[in-house]
């Protein structure tokens, strides 16, 4: 993620593009929002794991970077795509990973509007997938991809994870608190 942030520093500067990034981890690591408290995480069982632990300059919650893909967009805030304020551009972008999802052969994909979050901000655990935000995609009311953005420099970065395969108890045990998969 620390590239992704050379990205933005670089599109800040006019001396490339906008980026879209696709990646995978090695070696595995759980990442955790920028807001989020590390008091969230068992660093013991973390290192157990094997993992790398680190903090995404993007919000959100903990998400564990294994048999999934990750993806940045990093564009302008004039971008078009982009343009507007945050969840308008999350919903621009939701739509295009409906489209690429839908083009793979997925079907039953929804990102729309979800209800007010908790008044705290931190309803459930610390896991990204438990609870989607407005725009995030999902199917038969599970959440799909989880995303978060940021804006620095006049530039808007969103980093994104699209799990391959669901394993909720893997990343539950690597939090403080353990909640039921």
């Amino acid at each position: 993620m620390a590239v992704d942030e050379a990205i933005l520093r670089a599109v800040a500067a006019g001396l490339v593009p906008p980026t879209l990034r696709l990646y995978a981890w090695e070696p595995p690591c759980l990442s955790l929002g920028r807001a989020q408290p590390l008091a969230d995480v068992d660093r013991e069982a973390v290192q157990a794991a094997g993992f790398n632990l680190v903090r995404r300059p993007t919000g959100g919650r903990a998400i564990l970077h294994v048999d999934e893909l990750t993806y940045s967009v990093v564009a302008p805030q004039g971008e078009p795509r982009v343009t507007g304020g945050i969840v308008e551009s999350y919903r621009r972008l939701s739509a295009g990973l409906v489209h690429g999802l839908e083009r793979l052969g997925m079907a039953g994909l929804v990102a729309d509007r979800r209800a007010p979050p908790s008044p705290t901000g931190r309803g459930g655990t610390g896991v990204c997938f438990e609870v989607p935000s407005d725009y995030e995609i999902t199917a038969g009311g599970r959440k799909l991809v989880g995303s978060a953005q940021m804006r620095a420099q006049s530039v808007v970065l969103q980093h994104g994870a699209v799990p391959l395969h669901g394993d909720i108890a893997r990343i539950c045990s690597l939090l403080a608190s353990r909640p039921d998969p």
